[in-house]
């Protein structure tokens, strides 16, 4: 396995951190067992802004720019679900500021806001976890097959490169104390709640 393939794996493992919260805020507000008025919008906050700086500023596109090029020059056998992928990348951010504005209706107490949130927060959530099972079932996968050292150099570039003119060493360090504040913000068993132990 290349180290692009194991930044991949665990980006997909951070995403699904933050993920897993959004799930619990929909079963809880579905419930009825969380009110909107006791939401915690900070930590929302922050996983909006993971998921708007981290995956679809700089996680996604070295996908679209970097791996599914190669993969596209290598081999046809994909290219379906590649075009698909890239697709999805777009309509992701589209998706990413509707459900931010809704969560924006909600804390402000529109009405019909909690509901309108769900509805989005559902779909959003069905997209990411269908997102990643083409990548991790069928991309990554053709790409160990398919793909030789020569083609994953610049790929491998792309996902370790701090150097980068328009973010440098910032956001490693600020991503990785974004996703530490969400777990801890985040209640248990996907985080601590809050308490430090």
């Amino acid at each position: 396995m290349t180290k692009a393939i194991n930044i991949m794996k665990r980006e997909h493992l951070s995403l699904n951190t933050v993920l897993h919260v959004l799930n619990q805020l929909v079963l809880d507000l579905e419930s009825g067992r969380l009110k909107s008025t006791d939401v915690d919008y900070e930590l929302i906050e922050k996983i909006m802004t993971y998921i708007e700086e981290f995956v679809d500023t700089m996680h996604h596109p070295k996908e679209d720019e970097y791996l599914f090029p190669a993969l596209l020059k290598k081999t046809s056998e994909a290219n379906d679900v590649i075009m698909e992928l890239q697709e999805q990348h777009k309509k992701g951010v589209e998706h990413r500021k509707r459900l931010e504005i809704h969560i924006q209706a909600m804390k402000d107490k529109h009405p019909g806001e909690v509901e309108k949130v769900v509805d989005v927060l559902k779909d959003y959530l069905t997209a990411h976890r269908e997102h990643m099972k083409l990548e991790d079932n069928v991309v990554i996968p053709l790409a160990e097959r398919v793909l030789d050292a020569e083609d994953w150099a610049p790929i491998e570039e792309a996902f370790t490169n701090n150097e980068d003119p328009l973010f440098g060493d910032v956001p490693k360090n600020k991503f990785r104390k974004l996703l530490s504040d969400i777990t801890f913000l985040a209640p248990a068993p996907i985080g601590l709640g809050g308490r430090r132990s």
